[in-house]
């Protein structure tokens, strides 16, 4: 904070000197025309609607080949859909899931390398990988379209391999490690829901086009599309992202420098969640647990809820007929849905119950807290004589106009570390679980093929989450660990999506075999259930926003 005795001028080396004044950037500059975080928050729309241009197209292909391979050794009667017999629905089914248990496998051991990647060469060059190989993923399963048959799907089951290298998955962390460090404390959990937003939104046109596409090009054309897109984008990441040195330092609390650690374990996003030992204010020690139970609720939260759109495409294509447009209007509802709530109405609701949950602490203690937010704002920002540039962070509305203003470089924000109303992002964290919990067993009563559409419609009311839980995890852990927690909850997201795809993939096998596809919901509900018990351990100790002190 600048004091009379603070020199408002520094020299290029970092000391004390008299140099020009820094002009503000031209209206044409690239932080005025579109600031950092707007950029990767377009980059994010551009890959989720490549990404999605696909899926669809996949599901009804392997439907489509599985039923080709069938009649090689078969007869068919000539009577209605040919390929609507149980044995080739388990048999389509178990190909997706052998496909997405390769995929998401794939996805993990990227997140692990892009960890590395990003440590020594920084955010921009990790996700720069991501699309580039998605690109080579691509192009081999636009070869088994051709080739069709059991072949096919061997081709396009064995190309996930290239997820280890780049992946959605490996996407989605360097974009959250781009929010984490251009956003301060108060917004970053209302950006991580912003980002997953945009990623939706994205999805949801991707799913209408893709599908639309192929019903009018001929089932080539989304993965041609694709293939375009995913190379531009590639470009885009390289030219228009701000680069991040992943040597910059880093601020903690009382506005002191910690030391990156210089030495990173291949497993350390995942020793975050290993129970430690605290030191509370009081100087006692305790075994700080809080972590461990976010993990533990994350995974099976991820394991209740991550099989849902794949089941709905699945039931609507097996039970209702969907074909790939339909279902991918049915996508596109339910990813429109939870883009306009994580976008809209997520930051919204965070910021008024950060507000609620604040209000007595603040009627207790106003000089200090005052005193210490306003000294972490000034932390954040350029050095500015004007009052009405001060905005509140935690506004999301202030928060974009502060962020659409700024002529800042491309640097990441310095933490605040000031109480912002954490604990409703725990409380918000618990009861999204357990809406999901409800909702979800409701759709185990459908009979209609519009029963479907209404769940796609309803369900993404409990996509708070995931961004949720991201920002209790960083509110948690040390400053310095961050980048480690981030990547930590990422994996645990993956690892779940493994054993969702898994454990839910042979069981919706099951019950289709025995004609009751839709009981899979009421599965994923109970398993919702859980995640909520999971939850409850988990509290925010005192010194949470930034990290209690570890022994």
């Amino acid at each position: 904070m600048a004091t009379e005795s603070t020199p408002l001028l520094t020299s290029t080396d970092g000391e004390s000197g008299l140099v020009a004044p820094a002009r503000s950037a031209p209206w044409y500059a690239p932080a005025r025309l579109l600031p950092p975080l707007h950029r990767v928050y377009l980059m994010s729309f551009f890959v989720a609607l490549t990404l999605s241009f696909t899926q669809t197209s996949l599901v009804y292909s392997f439907r489509t080949m599985t039923c080709d391979e069938y009649y090689k050794t078969h007869e068919w009667d000539g009577v209605g859909d040919r390929c609507a017999r149980k044995e080739i629905e388990a048999s389509t089914a178990k190909s997706i899931t052998a496909m997405g248990t390769v995929m998401v496998t794939g996805t993990i051991i990227n997140l692990f390398k892009s960890t590395y990647v990003i440590e020594r060469y920084g955010i921009k060059n990790a996700l720069a990988q991501q699309t580039f190989w998605g690109a080579c993923r691509n192009l081999c399963q636009t070869y088994a379209q051709i080739v069709g048959g059991a072949a096919g799907i061997r081709i396009i089951t064995v190309s996930q391999v290239f997820n280890s290298m780049g992946s959605g998955g490996g996407y989605q962390l360097c974009a959250n490690g781009f929010v984490s460090l251009l956003s301060s404390d108060e917004a970053r959990t209302a950006n991580f829901g912003v980002i997953q937003g945009i990623h939706m939104l994205g999805s949801a046109v991707g799913y209408t086009v893709g599908g639309t596409i192929e019903r009018l090009l001929g089932p080539l054309a989304p993965f041609n599309v694709a293939f375009v897109c995913l190379v531009f984008c590639t470009f885009f990441a390289a030219v228009s992202l701000p680069y991040i040195d992943p040597k910059t330092e880093i601020t903690g609390k009382n506005g002191q420098s910690v030391t990156k650690k210089k030495k990173r374990g291949l497993f350390s996003p995942l020793k975050v969640f290993i129970p430690r030992r605290v030191t509370s204010e009081s100087g006692k020690t305790k075994l700080d647990t809080n972590v461990f139970f976010l993990g533990v609720g994350t995974f099976t939260s991820v394991l209740a809820t991550g099989y849902v759109n794949m089941a709905l495409q699945l039931v609507g294509t097996n039970a209702f007929g969907f074909t790939p447009d339909t279902s991918g209007m049915m996508m596109s509802c339910t990813q429109l849905v939870q883009a306009g709530f994580l976008s809209l109405a997520f930051p919204r609701i965070i910021a008024a119950g950060r507000r609620w949950y604040a209000a007595p602490a603040h009627k207790v203690c106003v000089p200090s807290s005052s005193a210490s937010s306003s000294s972490s704002a000034s932390s954040t920002r350029t050095l500015t004589n004007d009052p009405s540039d001060a905005v509140d962070p935690a506004n999301p509305d202030q928060a974009e106009l502060d962020a659409a203003g700024s002529t800042l470089p491309d640097t990441p924000q310095k933490p605040t570390d000031a109480a912002h109303g954490s604990a409703f992002d725990l409380a918000f964290l618990r009861r999204s679980i357990l809406v999901a919990a409800i909702l979800t067993s409701a759709v185990s009563f459908s009979n209609k093929w519009w029963h479907l559409y209404v769940a796609a419609a309803v369900l993404p009311f409990s996509s708070g989450t995931a961004p949720a839980a991201k920002g209790v995890m960083l509110d948690i852990v040390n400053v310095e660990d961050r980048a480690d927690a981030l990547a930590g909850i990422a994996l645990v997201e993956k690892i779940g999506q493994v054993s969702t795809i898994s454990v839910f993939g042979f069981a919706f096998a099951y019950l289709s075999e025995i004609g009751r596809p839709t009981l899979v919901f009421g599965v994923d509900a109970f398993v919702a259930l859980i995640a909520f018990v999971m939850l409850l351990p988990v509290s925010l100790p005192r010194g949470a926003a930034s990290g209690a002190d570890r022994v």
